[in-house]
């Protein structure tokens, strides 16, 4: 799901000119939680997560060294094949089996023991990997993702989801292979996670069963246009998302006769040009694409099933509730006035997280030292590690994204790069910064101390956020939905 940089937390310490570029986008925003920001500004200020970073990246460690080099023998010798491979056999979301099949023989064989159809999902696994010295030490996670985009030519790997299964993989198997020589203790997991562009969201399901129950911290990957890094604070990137579909039920009728039939696509048409009609009426930073999946048989009977399937973001959950309250008064004027029904469901609901400024800087120290292309000099606005945002908010994680194709998201052209050296060279550094940050966490006592300590007054405050928010908006929604 493509990263959208929209909003985030001023950083009032800063110089003005800096603090202009780090403010959030509405005015509504940057009045709403004085207090919350100034809060995060002081852990910041306090953890210093530049700095910190740097003493880490510019600490020769021949440990370390090794383990990028380990990395590398494992991506050569067979996971890139294994990227490879799941690029030319795509499958969509909860459909990805041979794609389980191929990641879950991959764990095995080096030795993780693991378990399908995690939280009820077919295609959903963990992998257990506990040190042979001991697991009462730090639980390393590692994401994997395998699904394909839907496509109206068949599905492809147009966000190179392909990759981010065996570049886990080659993290987290390095990390345990050092742990095994070491004698160190503590347990590696890696995390089978269907289904990424597909609603519900499977990451949501699998914490609410307990799959990451224990995980200290969590890596992931992405695919992506550059390799930048991002700011502390709330997830605001592009992740607030309600998936809603629209079902509308008439009656069908010949097409001579057609004032006997109710037409539920011509209510589906009526709904989807009101939605344009309340563009205006929202906030700028709305974004919301839907489709009419469903529109009838045949040109000669009345339709009387039509659906639309939309998906609703905001940066805030908060205004992305007044726009989903709105769109559901759309669709039901829509039916009343064609006679027909309306059912409203709301499939999926993905919400942003937590980005952690220590592990933030950590990522961009370590994809400077080591060469990534196409690095941003400056911190984005925060994103939660995109869709995993609700596990952000329970566990301190961060996604690595290094440049891996210049094409737009979504895009054939984008699948294709991911078979060239350009993608193979991004996947390569992704999986380098996943191994590098797992190992520094587990090494280093104090790093793991203030990633702690900073995830958990952020989680802290994102309820009170969250409520400032809703005061903020208060008389807007209010007023909006005729309260």
């Amino acid at each position: 799901m493509k990263r959208i940089l929209l909003c985030g937390l001023v950083a009032a310490a800063l110089p003005a000119g800096a603090r202009a570029l780090r403010a959030q986008t509405t005015d509504t925003e940057r009045a709403a939680a004085p207090e919350v920001v100034a809060a995060v500004d002081s852990l910041e200020a306090r953890l210093k997560p530049q700095e910190l970073a740097k003493r880490i990246v510019g600490h020769k460690d021949a440990d370390r060294d090794r383990i990028l080099q380990s990395v590398e023998q494992l991506w050569n010798g067979g996971l890139q094949a294994a990227s490879d491979w799941i690029a030319q056999h795509p499958e969509v979301g909860f459909e990805e089996f041979r794609a389980v099949d191929t990641l879950t023989k991959l764990a095995q064989a080096h030795g993780f023991t693991v378990q399908t159809g995690t939280a009820g999902l077919k295609t959903a696994f963990v992998g257990n990997w506990d040190a042979p010295a001991g697991a009462d030490g730090p639980m390393l996670g590692v994401i994997l993702e395998y699904d394909a985009l839907r496509g109206t030519q068949g599905a492809f790997h147009g966000d190179q989801h392909n990759a981010q299964g065996p570049v886990g993989l080659a993290a987290a198997f390095a990390i345990a292979d050092y742990m095994k020589e070491k004698n160190l203790h503590g347990r590696v997991r890696v995390f089978g996670t269907p289904a990424e562009e597909v609603g519900p969201p499977s990451k949501t399901a699998m914490l609410e069963a307990g799959a990451f129950q224990g995980t200290d911290i969590i890596v992931r990957s992405h695919s992506t246009n550059e390799t930048g890094y991002d700011r502390a604070g709330f997830g605001v990137c592009c992740m607030n998302i309600n998936e809603v579909k629209y079902t509308f039920t008439g009656r069908p009728a010949h097409q001579l006769d057609a004032w006997n039939g109710r037409n539920a696509l011509e209510a589906a048409v009526h709904f989807y040009t009101s939605v344009d009609g309340l563009r205006s009426s929202w906030r700028h930073e709305t974004s919301i694409q839907g489709i009419i999946p469903e529109g009838g048989a045949a040109p000669n009977v009345v339709p009387d099933r039509a659906v639309v399937d939309y998906y609703i973001r905001f940066p805030d959950e908060v205004y992305l509730e007044h726009i989903d309250s709105m769109m559901a008064a759309a669709a039901r004027g829509a039916a009343e006035a064609t006679g027909t029904s309306v059912q409203i469901s709301n499939y999926g609901r993905y919400r942003d997280g937590v980005t952690l400024g220590t592990l933030e800087e950590l990522k961009h120290a370590f994809e400077v030292a080591l060469g990534a292309p196409a690095i941003v000099a400056q911190p984005g606005r925060p994103s939660g590690y995109e869709e995993t945002g609700v596990v952000s908010r329970a566990i301190p994680g961060v996604g690595v994204t290094v440049y891996s194709s210049s094409a737009a998201g979504h895009s054939y052209v984008k699948a294709e790069d991911a078979l060239k050296p350009i993608g193979h060279t991004g996947f390569l550094f992704d999986a380098k910064v996943e191994a590098a940050i797992l190992y520094t966490f587990l090494t280093d006592a104090k790093f793991r101390d203030a990633v702690q300590a900073e995830h958990k007054t952020l989680a802290g405050l994102l309820d009170q956020y969250i409520a400032d928010l809703h005061k903020a908006y208060a008389k807007e929604v209010g007023t909006a939905a005729g309260r």
